[in-house]
């Protein structure tokens, strides 16, 4: 019994450079999308922001790349959920430029609580209605 449970344990580390290119992502994609924000909060030209915005995108691809390959449940766990509805709501920026100070405080708070919940709830499956790792 103990065996299986240090089999599983292992199975569910994850290798170190995995681990530091989260990290990394997560880094630039705070950093991005904070001057994303700030920007749009001091009304930067939009031309102005561009760079930071592609950065955002790419480190946010990123993310979301590693969370499916990490779990082929993502998409439907409330991590995955949350990191959807953000990218809509970043994408919602596009359309309604009027509304981009609030739209991004959205973004942010929604990232915020996604990457803090307990993983109880993060890995809870809309599909399973259980925690699926």
């Amino acid at each position: 019994m103990e065996m299986q449970k240090e089999i599983k344990a292992d199975k569910k580390k994850r290798s170190g450079w995995v681990r530091a290119l989260e990290i990394l992502l997560r880094t630039g994609h705070i950093g991005s999308t904070g001057v994303v924000f700030g920007g749009a909060l001091f009304a930067i030209p939009f031309a102005r922001l561009i760079p930071w915005h592609q950065m955002a995108i790419a480190t946010g691809a990123g993310l979301v790349v590693l969370g499916i390959c990490q779990s082929r449940h993502w998409p439907y766990q409330l991590r995955g959920v949350m990191a959807i509805t953000h990218v809509g709501l970043f994408g919602l920026v596009r359309f309604f430029p009027e509304y981009r100070v609030q739209l991004l405080a959205a973004v942010l708070v929604l990232g915020a609580i996604g990457s803090h919940m307990p993983s109880g709830i993060r890995h809870w499956s809309l599909v399973h209605g259980r925690r699926i790792d």
